[in-house]
């Protein structure tokens, strides 16, 4: 049987997985349906993200997808780390009448490449899309890394600069990113 050039298969060809590389990601349930901030879910979610062995900066858990920005460990690809934070969730969240979306996004950062905007965006995310008020926080927010503990320090109050809600994603002009499954 020859191999699928098409789809996912596509996506999966030639892709290389980099030891000690950044990656951020972001799962979403199917159809984008809300119900993963709970506080049940958001304990798991962070539990899981310790228990990697990835070395996780930051995570934030939106109603229906969550994005996290991490280090890759040897021996391992992105998939696997992603397979490790949705296989646990999964019963909570089908409980709740949801489930994943079968693909993720992952964009790798560039050596040279800072995780400030990705650290900003992440922050952002809920105020963007308006689930609170930039004078207030948002519960499911973390850092969880002391290589990003500087981001928390700078802005101790853990809330958006009004000009960052309007900053594009950082990842939008860069061709580094891709949606795998």
């Amino acid at each position: 049987m020859p191999l699928r050039t098409d789809g996912i298969s596509q996506l999966r060809m030639h892709r290389i997985s980099i030891p000690g590389a950044r990656y951020f990601i972001t799962c979403v349930t199917k159809d984008r349906h809300s119900g993963l901030t709970t506080p049940l879910i958001w304990s798991k979610l962070l539990y899981h993200c310790r228990l990697s062995e990835a070395d996780f900066h930051a995570v934030v858990c939106m109603p229906d997808h969550f994005h996290a920005l991490f280090v890759l460990p040897r021996d391992t690809t992105p998939g696997s780390i992603v397979r490790t934070l949705k296989g646990p969730l999964t019963p909570p969240i089908r409980k709740r009448n949801l489930h994943w979306q079968k693909n993720f996004f992952e964009h790798r950062l560039r050596e040279n490449e800072t995780t400030d905007p990705y650290l900003r965006y992440m922050l952002c995310n809920p105020y963007r899309a308006q689930l609170l008020a930039t004078n207030e926080v948002w519960p499911y927010w973390k850092i969880l890394s002391n290589d990003a503990q500087w981001f928390v320090d700078k802005f101790p109050k853990q809330r958006p600069e009004p000009e960052w809600l309007a900053l594009q994603a950082p990842w939008k002009n860069d061709a580094n990113h891709k949606i795998v499954g």
